[in-house]
């Protein structure tokens, strides 16, 4: 894993006590193997891939220690209950705004700030 890479899965400072979790395509780069056979191994019965810790909409998400604990020979081990929050589309539908309204209203203080990000998606606690 190349220097910048780790950057990228360090936390930002501004986000105190956000959560960051990472996406199937960040849980196969970090775990050495092509995207695609992780994909498979997730719904196959040969290779035990862990179920995510989040959803964020549609969007699964694994923390950083269930990926680096995680090995494809290894055997399953207990998992947390999954824990789902809601993603933009669904913040949208509930305050009745705009796809870029939510933003505005998160910066003026009208809607609550997402808790948790799965890569690049935000999620709030339903």
């Amino acid at each position: 894993m190349t220097a910048a890479s780790v950057a990228l899965l360090q936390p930002d400072p501004r986000d105190a006590g956000i959560r960051r979790y990472f996406g199937l395509g960040t849980l196969a780069m970090l775990s050495g193997h092509p995207y695609q056979q992780v994909r498979e191994w997730r719904w196959s019965e040969r290779v035990w891939v862990p179920s995510p810790d989040i959803e964020v909409g549609r969007w699964s998400g694994w923390s950083l220690a269930c990926i680096r604990a995680w090995s494809p020979d290894g055997a399953p081990y207990l998992r947390p209950p999954l824990v789902s929050f809601a993603d933009t589309a669904e913040m949208t539908r509930r305050h009745r705004v705009t796809r870029e309204a939510p933003w505005r209203c998160i910066y003026d203080g009208t809607i609550a700030a997402p808790v948790v990000w799965v890569d690049d998606r935000p999620g709030w606690l339903r």
